[in-house]
């Protein structure tokens, strides 16, 4: 048997002592019984525990439960003669001769509990009147009143219960016929909070504002501390090496060597970004992405600007659509943005370089060259002297890695040597490799900056492990991708094309 006592209930009090269970001898029990502490053995004809008691006597029924419908309940079992003073069944009073004399001394003999049921039940008839009968108040119910069966719509346009609903009270809720669909049925008043009496203390100071930072289901990447960094400068020098005598070649095997290589740097940063992002928990088009990725440079580089909003069009409308139509079957509104956003980042920034590629006799390939120079001049400026001087953190909550001191050197490292760029590359001028220099010192920090956002939000460290010591290819090319339209709107200013 379960016990449901609670184990907090105080526990119960302990039973008084006694004298419990004790052998005693004749004499003791004989001295015992003659005192009347003690009862002798029960006679064998007395009646025990568990014993059935012999059935009652007098008539019995013939007859079981249920009774056939050809037996009189009344006259199925005989009954017992009525003792002095016993109502009849004509309803005499209970006491004939005395009624004041109290109840009779003998009673009905009823049957045992052994006995099988009889089958009687109480007579009640409809036609008999007495008190207490309450069959008046539901003879007052109308036969039209009873419960009824509405099983189609024509049986509810009936009438006959519109009158419960006739009367002089405003109707509200669900019994408003005026009430609009859009109306506040489930709308509720706010209690009116009640005026407390106004206390004068001392005013506190204001508290400090400190922003909160959400709950992030993603490890902190492992940053090293401002002015240093955890990376191989050698195996990073050496891959730098080898990407620069690469592109170098490329740049001087003309526009199209080049634009072949610039295809695949941004198709392998979006193949970057687009995993990242599917590694964060969103689902975005991956394949059409990188389809509108390569798409964009192909159009810019062959048709120019007028190719670029036909491109960036359809890229919006087949993001739509891939949701629309369950390619991917995921939440639409944030992942047609993630979708949109690899594709603006990489294919739509990138796309400026198949359309500085594009200017004539070459002057694509210098003004791009001369872009990429800068840029890189900018990442080994701000690493050297970030790492030698740098002590005050520029954006710590961005990029804890990044100090003012390393900014600086690099934002001057690109202006001398966009300068030097135009000293020495026709058609360049000193002035315009200034402009240069100038314009790549203000683009390439805010990709830089862009790029550790993002990581910083998606709670990793490098976008790729493609090149050892750099992370990723965008984890490289991050700042480059700001300066292209940056450059390029500055050769079509200098009208060098």
């Amino acid at each position: 048997m379960t016990d449901y006592r609670d184990d907090d209930e105080a526990p119960r009090p302990p039973r008084p002592a006694g004298e419990g269970v004790r052998i005693i001898g004749a004499e003791e029990a004989a001295r015992a019984l003659e005192e009347g502490q003690a009862e002798g053995r029960m006679p064998d004809d007395a009646p025990r525990y568990g014993d059935v008691p012999r059935p009652p006597e007098g008539p019995r029924s013939g007859y079981r439960f249920p009774l056939p419908e050809s037996v009189d309940p009344a006259s199925a079992v005989p009954r017992p003669p009525l003792a002095d003073g016993q109502p009849d069944e004509y309803g005499d009073d209970f006491y004939e001769e005395d009624p004041d004399a109290g109840p009779p001394t003998q009673q009905v003999e009823l049957p045992h509990w052994t006995e099988p049921p009889s089958g009687e039940v109480p007579r009640i008839l409809a036609g008999e009147e007495g008190e207490g009968d309450d069959l008046g108040a539901w003879a007052g119910l109308a036969a039209n009143q009873g419960p009824r069966w509405r099983d189609s719509s024509s049986d509810w346009e009936e009438g006959d219960f519109d009158d419960l609903l006739e009367d002089d009270d405003v109707r509200l809720g669900a019994l408003d016929v005026n009430r609009t669909e859009h109306s506040d049925l489930f709308s509720f008043d706010e209690p009116e909070a009640e005026e407390a009496e106004p206390v004068y203390a001392e005013p506190e100071p204001a508290p400090r504002r400190t922003v909160t930072t959400p709950i992030r289901t993603r490890p902190e990447p492992d940053y090293a501390a401002p002015g240093g960094g955890s990376r191989d400068i050698g195996t990073a020098a050496g891959i730098g090496v080898a990407i620069g005598a690469v592109a170098l070649a490329c740049f001087k095997a003309g526009p199209a060597v080049t634009m072949v290589l610039v295809l695949l740097v941004l198709t392998m940063a979006a193949v970057e970004v687009y995993d990242v992002l599917r590694r964060a928990g969103y689902r975005p088009a991956t394949l059409l992405g990188l389809t509108a990725t390569v798409s964009m440079l192909l159009a810019a580089y062959n048709e120019g600007e007028s190719a670029v909003p036909l491109v960036l069009a359809l890229t919006v409308v087949f993001s739509f659509l891939w949701y629309l139509f369950e390619v991917v079957r995921a939440r639409a509104t944030i992942n047609v943005a993630a979708t949109l956003l690899g594709f603006m980042w990489v294919g739509f920034l990138g796309g400026f370089a198949g359309l500085l590629l594009r200017l004539p006799n070459r002057h694509g390939v210098a003004a791009l060259l001369g872009a990429v120079l800068c840029t890189v001049a900018y990442d080994v400026g701000g690493l050297f002297f970030g790492s030698q001087m740098g002590s005050r953190p520029l954006l710590p909550h961005i990029s804890p890695n990044k100090t003012v001191e390393g900014l600086s050197g690099g934002m001057l490292a690109a202006v001398v040597v966009g300068l030097l760029f135009g000293v020495l590359v026709d058609p360049w001028s000193p002035m315009q490799g200034l402009a240069l220099g100038l314009v790549v010192a203000a683009a390439a920090p805010l990709g830089d900056l862009a790029e550790s956002m993002n990581k910083r939000d998606l709670g990793i460290k490098d976008m790729g492990t493609i090149l050892p010591g750099h992370g990723g290819v965008l984890d490289r090319f991050d700042a480059m991708l700001f300066v292209l339209p940056a450059a390029y709107y500055l050769v079509k200013l200098l009208k060098l094309g």
